[in-house]
């Protein structure tokens, strides 16, 4: 259990830290997207982070100021409907927080808590991401695939 974070929903009163993270380059450059400089198209991307996937707000227990997010995005399955029961993992946390072992506290406790029907889960990283990486291993992902310079990570779920 950790005395400093939780893990709840999104809140619309999270979009100032959202667009702080978002613009980050540096954040943005260890997750693999472009930095949304625009507060416009930020807003968007915050407008519709529930609707295709999953999200999942890391926050500071004292102030409530989100500091992370974790994205679970169904697999295209079939007929390219969502595959609800297979999953892909995104997640990131504001610069100024890593290396206290959030992100690892707040994804263990979405793969024990949130992931009701999922069978299988799968997680992409930079191959120069090694935080991640060493990350993923430690919650007891498996390396199944590579391309480009992405590593891909799995863990099975039932």
């Amino acid at each position: 259990m950790n005395k400093e974070i939780e893990v709840t929903e999104l809140y619309d009163t999270d979009f100032p830290a959202y667009f702080e993270m978002m613009s980050d380059p540096v954040m943005a450059q260890k997750t693999g997207f472009e930095p949304v400089e625009d507060e416009q198209k930020a807003k968007m991307l915050f407008e519709s982070e529930n609707d295709t996937n999953k999200t999942y707000a890391i926050r500071l227990k004292d102030t409530h100021r989100l500091v992370g997010l974790i994205n679970i995005f169904p697999e295209i399955g079939d007929n390219f409907e969502p595959d609800f029961e297979n999953v892909e993992l995104g997640y990131f946390i504001n610069t100024s927080y890593q290396q206290r072992g959030y992100m690892t506290y707040a994804l263990q406790w979405v793969l024990e808590q949130g992931m009701d029907g999922v069978s299988i889960v799968e997680a992409t990283v930079d191959v120069n991401n090694i935080a991640s990486q060493h990350l993923l291993l430690k919650l007891g992902f498996t390396q199944v695939d590579k391309y480009d310079d992405n590593l891909v990570y799995s863990q099975k779920l039932k």
